[in-house]
């Protein structure tokens, strides 16, 4: 199926590991014109220069001035605007092995900054010229997390949840602005940290050693996880979604939750 995406300009925040890393590859797969975003500029530039990128932005994205120069220097790298913002860029940081009575004041201020309002920042900053050339995607990353919060990290489940209600009431306030807003909720995905997280209990689990990628997979999806999938997530798994989301023929979804996570919550979305 042709995306219909050749040509559109993509940023994605977040973009120079992991699940972003991902999204851009993809994105630019689709004939997309992405901006790579991250803090390191040769972690960027790599990124950039492996999936076909025009460009990257450098910036913090938890102060307005960050923002300003990710925003600035995307604009340098695409004439005419941002037509495809993905807010990705986030974390749950140390928070997310403490428990709710723990974690500080400023660890939930410094989480809803990271998050939340990160993606606010730029929300601000691209969605009306969006809205004035009357086509525009807006796409979260947010986390299964946020509609089933466990005992850890409260701080960061409650960030992505704020993203996930944002994108809701988002979505009517650009109503007829030719903009759609969505939410993508990964569950767990084969991240480079994941798959070294899993590769160091493997022994401990009895799975054995030397599993490739796949394998280690399977192992924590089915054994450790329980999905009905049988295995974790992939990076592309969330980049179908997004890109599904980006297009144009996606055009009629809009404030909607898409749950990427392999049947990890077996609820009603």
């Amino acid at each position: 199926m042709d995306l219909q995406l050749a040509g559109r300009r993509a940023l994605v925040t977040g973009s120079s590991s992991g699940i972003g890393a991902g999204v851009a590859r993809m994105l630019a797969e689709e004939g997309c014109r992405v901006v790579v975003h991250g803090r390191d500029r040769s972690r960027a530039e790599g990124v950039a220069q492996q999936c076909g990128a025009v460009g990257i932005a450098l910036g913090d994205l938890s102060t307005d001035a960050g923002a300003d120069a990710v925003v600035a220097a995307a604009k340098a790298v695409v004439s005419g605007g941002i037509d495809i913002l993905v807010n990705n860029a986030g974390g749950g940081g140390h928070t997310a092995i403490q428990r709710w009575l723990d974690v500080l004041e400023a660890d939930w201020d410094a989480t809803y900054q990271v998050n939340t309002i990160a993606a606010v920042r730029m929300i601000r900053r691209l969605a009306p010229g969006m809205a004035e050339n009357h086509w525009g995607r807006i796409i979260q990353i947010g986390s299964a997390i946020a509609s089933q919060p466990g005992v850890l990290g409260p701080d960061y489940a409650s960030a992505k949840a704020g993203m996930q209600s944002m994108t809701v009431g988002l979505a009517k306030a650009l109503a007829n602005t030719g903009i759609t807003v969505n939410t993508v909720s990964p569950g767990v995905i084969a991240t480079g940290t994941l798959l070294a997280f899993a590769r160091g209990i493997a022994p401990r689990e009895n799975w054995g050693e030397g599993l490739d990628d796949t394998e280690l997979g399977v192992r924590m999806g089915r054994d450790r996880h329980k999905l009905p999938v049988g295995r974790i997530g992939t990076v592309e798994d969330v980049g179908h979604a997004v890109c599904m989301l980006a297009s144009p023929k996606g055009g009629y979804i809009t404030g909607a939750n898409i749950r990427v996570d392999g049947g990890q919550l077996l609820g009603v979305n």
